[in-house]
């Protein structure tokens, strides 16, 4: 027996008892239900399973999982085509001087340019695409057939603009996409 009490030797029923009959006495008096219904007793230790908390933790790695990143979604959604080129802009009608974001698609083999009235332009991207210097301006290269989501300042003066996308390649350039934004005061 250890000197603290706590070992299995020795054991005084009167003693057991007298801590029996207390525990019940301190029981009524708080109305602990629970120890009365035990006569007394010390009511066992119930066992927590680890599973509940393992099942706790993964639940929270996945709700952290699903709202990643506050939930936001890309405001320029395109699909990803390896054969045909496409270009796609958060909105076709901008006020003159404002910001839009554009994204492109198409064979990942081509480097990109991005005109508007056919003079390019250099986006500030998401993700910083590889720009390569070409006779024609700043060229881009796709990522597994896409671009990252380019910001581009609006023209400036009022009235319809051709915003295109030009394959620079071996070829030459080549107008291989092609959307008109209205701009307004």
């Amino acid at each position: 027996m250890s000197f603290l009490g706590g070992g299995k030797g020795f054991n005084d029923p009167e003693l057991a008892a007298a801590n029996r009959r207390q525990r019940e006495h301190f029981a009524r008096d708080i109305n602990d239900q629970r120890t009365l219904a035990a006569g007394g007793e010390i009511p066992g230790h119930r066992k927590r399973s680890p599973w509940l908390l393992l099942a706790a933790v993964a639940a929270f790695f996945l709700l952290a999982a699903f709202f990643r990143g506050g939930g936001e979604t890309d405001p320029v959604a395109i699909e990803r085509s390896c054969t045909v080129p496409a270009l796609v802009v958060e909105m076709s009608t901008v006020v003159g001087g404002d910001n839009i974001r554009v994204r492109s698609t198409g064979p990942q083999d081509e480097q990109y340019i991005l005109t508007i009235d056919g003079e390019p332009i250099r986006g500030q991207a998401d993700q910083e695409p590889p720009y390569t210097s070409t006779p024609e301006g700043p060229a881009y290269s796709l990522l597994d057939c896409v671009s990252p989501s380019f910001l581009i300042p609006s023209p400036v003066q009022a009235g319809e603009h051709k915003l295109e996308l030009v394959a620079y390649g071996a070829a030459g350039a080549e107008t291989v996409a092609t959307v008109t934004l209205t701009v307004t005061d």
